[in-house]
């Protein structure tokens, strides 16, 4: 696991994440350094299942990972836990967020409320689905 190899560190006031058409936007208005770590294909290069990012802070104690998807839900959910599972040693500390930022969600009716539920259950952190975009305050 070579962190520093696959991170980059940034103080943009807007961090914005892409692929195909999700997006995922950490609005960092005080400045703060963000390490942007990629986890898909550098951080984890095998074959298990991975998120895509990581965005930590060190100052607010923060680590944020999301997962950029088509409408696989139920496959993002496990990318996530198997993320959070790896890098559960480094990130003990921290408050922790999941999201999936998907270009179909199903409507958010009580399945999906079950789901984010659910994840809560086994991991104790949060999710959040959203369709296309997804804003988050730092």
């Amino acid at each position: 696991m070579d962190y520093v190899k696959c991170s980059t560190a940034t103080t943009d006031s807007r961090i914005v994440l892409r692929e195909n058409r999700s997006k995922f936007e950490l609005i960092n208005s005080e400045k703060l350094q963000v390490e942007k770590i990629k986890v898909d294909g550098c951080l984890i290069s095998d074959a298990r299942p991975r998120c895509d990012w990581v965005l930590v802070s060190n100052e607010k104690n923060k680590a944020l990972y999301v997962e950029l998807k088509g409408c696989e839900i139920d496959r993002a959910i496990e990318q996530l836990k198997s993320t959070l599972t790896y890098t559960r040693e480094r990130y003990s500390n921290y408050n922790k967020k999941c999201f999936v930022v998907s270009t179909r969600v199903p409507k958010h009716g009580s399945s999906m409320r079950r789901r984010c539920l659910d994840f809560y259950n086994k991991t104790k952190v949060t999710l959040c689905v959203k369709n296309v975009q997804s804003i988050e305050e730092l």
